[in-house]
């Protein structure tokens, strides 16, 4: 990485250091290029700011390390402005607001059920850990991603103790967990099947969604369950 690169993220972050309304008690910025040239997005970015014992991270690449740094300048942004607005919020509140009851699944039975919505996504190339990002940022559950390092579908998930999954399993693949609650492999896998069976492997499991390619695609896509009862669907755009 060029000492301008260096500095230029430097800069980035020490002007950021201002948007968390909190003491920053250390930050560090992590710049590195991905070995060989077939990957679409060789240049990798990342921070992790200490805000008085929270940490706020965000991670970026790209095809270029200038872009990269851009990139997570504009993530890192949008996540101090928020926990700056949660600090606020909490000091304006003159009594604590008792967390809303989980609404839980409507009761609806499996005939009944049916797709209700579809989203079909372009899917730029990312690393898992940036696509855990991206999770955080839209505060989902799961992430539908290419992954950049293995040009795979997999999906990165909650696991219900604010761990984080990724599927499919990549033999011999070391997961990021230095700047971030640690990524580990689930034991779940891509099962190839048509979309009907797809919502009968939902309704018999305890998962929250089934990862599946149809027969005649390789492409992964997820089936997930709504809190109103039907099935939410989300696909690779061709």
């Amino acid at each position: 990485v060029e000492f301008g690169d260096r500095d230029y993220a430097i800069g980035k972050v020490r002007a950021l250091c201002e948007l968390g309304h909190e003491p920053v008690l250390s930050a560090v910025v992590k710049l590195r290029l991905r070995d060989g040239t077939t990957d679409s997005l060789p240049a990798i970015a990342e921070a992790t700011l200490d805000l008085n014992g929270v940490a706020v991270r965000a991670h970026a690449s790209a095809d270029t390390m200038p872009e990269a740094i851009d990139q997570l300048d504009q993530r890192l942004s949008r996540r101090l402005r928020r926990h700056r607005k949660r600090l606020e919020d909490r000091r304006h509140e003159s009594e604590p607001e008792p967390a809303p009851a989980h609404p839980g699944y409507a009761d609806l039975s499996a005939d009944d059920r049916t797709v209700v919505r579809h989203k079909s996504l372009a899917m730029r190339p990312m690393s898992v850990e940036e696509a855990a990002d991206e999770m955080d940022l839209l505060d989902h559950g799961f992430y539908l991603y290419l992954d950049a390092d293995h040009g795979i579908d997999r999906v990165v998930y909650r696991n219900g103790d604010s761990g984080l999954r990724v599927v499919p399993r990549v033999d011999g693949e070391a997961l990021p967990g230095r700047t971030r609650p640690p990524i580990h492999p689930a034991p779940l896998v891509l099962n190839h099947l048509p979309l009907n069976e797809a919502e009968v492997l939902l309704d018999e499991g305890d998962e929250p969604f089934v990862f599946f390619a149809e027969p005649d695609t390789s492409r992964g896509q997820v089936l997930y369950r709504r809190f109103d009862g039907h099935y939410g669907l989300i696909t690779p755009a061709v």
